[in-house]
């Protein structure tokens, strides 16, 4: 039960990553800057999607 409520969590997570990186794209912050919070919210992202297969792999 516990990896099915984590599985959820970070997929969760992953989404809200992915509507901070497109309101990032539409933001008006210094082009240099915007790239630099863009590029660490895709850094999350990929750790997030990581644990997701993770805890797919343990679940089958």
């Amino acid at each position: 039960m516990e990896l099915k409520e984590g599985l959820e969590f970070y997929r969760r997570c992953l989404e809200h990553c992915d509507m901070v990186i497109a309101s990032l794209y539409k933001s008006d912050i210094p082009e240099n800057r915007k790239q630099a919070l863009i590029d660490k919210q895709l850094d999350t992202r990929n750790m997030l999607k990581k644990r997701i297969e993770v805890i797919e792999e343990l679940l089958r």
